[in-house]
């Protein structure tokens, strides 16, 4: 009686793994084997196809001599049509079953098969494309405080802000920065700026800027620094890993001082070199500007900076940037050097 029912019960096993096994969907390769499973999509010559015993799988497409669906797919054929229905083994390859009839088909001629209620590849290209279309805000905020006590006093401290609107035709670009720096009582450091700048392509590698800044450096003397240029530019390289654009236009300076040291303001050049670059899993920034005025060409100003920005974790969330900045001015008010060279190393927040 007991192995009479074990039978039993043995044989309604086998009958419903039969069921289950002819209800799934199944590709039959060129070599004559059979694959199992659920035909998730196709396209571009790959089929999705998921297996109980290795997950998902991608097949080529001229591996497969036919298959069939359990239940209704998109079909998309190169004529350009598509046929909602399921798909089984027919003289031609396939024959595709739709509530108003048959279709049948080589699998060479099918492009793409989707389930219902997604999107087709060609939609999907659409939206993607219309995505990376979209202005996009960036929002970036940086810090850096450094210390030390004992022997000698040492403080600096330095915070930033930067917000881009970017697309793929246009970037504006909002900054402000504070620095402030201190040594055994002495300041050494305590200045800010806060500028914009636009730049559109009006070809394909071409475009046009404006920008301007305003300034304040007390260790210079300097009360207020006006920075405005506007000219034309030319992308040398744009991919996803390399943007090289150079820019030549006209600018005007306007500079206070405190002291006896008389005003200046001139009309001038804006020369610039701007390059960003993919190195392995850092990004490396680096500008040089020179804007010589035409008052008087011996006074001119060069701004050269190179960071590198090492994400912290996986979704690039924050980096750590390290650079270094050099400020030449040729004529400055009082008795201010020359040249300014800051090293730094600050810790960056990135959102969208």
């Amino acid at each position: 009686m007991n192995q009479t029912l074990h039978r039993l019960l043995a044989s309604a096993a086998c009958a419903l793994v039969l069921a289950v096994a002819a209800r799934a969907d199944c590709l039959e390769l060129t070599d004559g084997s059979v694959v199992n499973g659920k035909l998730l999509s196709a396209e571009k010559g790959l089929f999705r196809f998921e297996t109980k015993f290795a997950g998902v799988i991608t097949v080529a497409q001229e591996q497969i001599k036919t298959f069939q669906t359990d239940e209704v797919v998109n079909v998309g054929l190169k004529a350009g049509t598509h046929v909602l229905g399921t798909v089984a083994p027919g003289s031609a390859g396939i024959v595709v079953t739709a509530p108003d009839g048959q279709m049948s088909a080589p699998p060479a001629n099918v492009i793409a098969i989707w389930r219902p209620g997604e999107d087709s590849p060609e939609m999907r290209d659409i939206k993607a494309t219309a995505e990376k279309l979209k202005r996009r805000w960036a929002y970036e905020a940086s810090a850096a405080i450094n210390g030390r006590t004992g022997g000698s006093e040492k403080f600096s401290g330095a915070l930033g802000f930067k917000a881009t609107l970017e697309s793929p035709d246009d970037k504006l670009m909002f900054n402000a920065a504070i620095n402030r720096a201190e040594e055994n009582g002495n300041q050494t450091a305590d200045d800010w700026k806060a500028g914009v700048d636009y730049s559109a392509f009006f070809t394909g590698t071409s475009v046009w800027y404006a920008r301007t800044e305003l300034s304040k450096d007390k260790i210079k003397n300097i009360t207020l620094r006006s920075n405005s240029a506007f000219g034309i530019g030319r992308k040398l390289r744009k991919d996803e890993k390399h943007d090289l654009e150079v820019r030549a236009g006209l600018g005007y300076i306007y500079e206070t001082y405190t002291g006896t040291t008389p005003d200046f303001s001139s009309a001038g050049l804006d020369l610039a070199l701007l390059n960003k670059q993919t190195i392995g899993w850092a990004t490396m920034n680096n500008s040089l500007t020179y804007t010589p005025s035409f008052k008087d060409f011996a006074n001119y100003r060069i701004l050269h900076e190179t960071t590198f920005d090492l994400p912290i974790n996986a979704g690039d969330f924050w980096k750590l940037r390290m650079g270094v900045n050099n400020d030449y001015q040729s004529q400055p008010a009082g008795n201010a050097t020359k040249l300014d060279t800051t090293y730094f190393t600050a810790l960056i927040l990135n959102w969208k």
